[in-house]
């Protein structure tokens, strides 16, 4: 007698695979990523003005450059002068690129400031610029 009878179905193997411990595992891996996604984010305590428009679907982590309500610009977390702004936009590789630039500006800044930063963007090659806001 083989495992393998064709002539009688009721004596064939069986072959399926348990998916139940895959399915286990997926399910902790995705509550450890719910957890920890928040504290993942960069802050540097920016209040973005509120306004309507479709979110930003992209594959790559966009290139901000940050303005905190005391007129500081900051890229990544790393504060920068107007001298260093203006040769971080001259020789980044992702601007010559063409890639687009993305400016989240305090709700309390002046307008100016917001204009100086577009003015210099511009000046070193920037083809796009977009103004980040908060979900209504």
């Amino acid at each position: 007698m083989s495992l393998m009878n064709q002539d009688n179905d009721s004596e064939s193997l069986f072959c399926d695979i348990n998916v139940t411990p895959l399915v286990d595992v997926m399910l902790v891996l995705l509550i450890i990523f719910m957890v920890t996604a928040p504290f993942m984010t960069q802050t540097i305590g920016v209040n973005l003005p509120k306004a309507s428009g479709q979110a930003l679907v992209s594959n790559s982590e966009p290139l901000v450059i940050s303005i905190n309500k005391d007129s500081q610009i900051s890229v990544g977390g790393a504060k920068l002068n107007n001298e260093e702004l203006t040769k971080f936009l001259k020789e980044n590789p992702r601007i010559k690129d063409g890639e687009a630039l993305y400016i989240e500006a305090d709700e309390e800044i002046k307008h100016k400031i917001l204009v100086e930063l577009m003015s210099k963007a511009y000046g070193a090659g920037v083809s796009k610029i977009n103004i980040m806001m908060q979900k209504p």
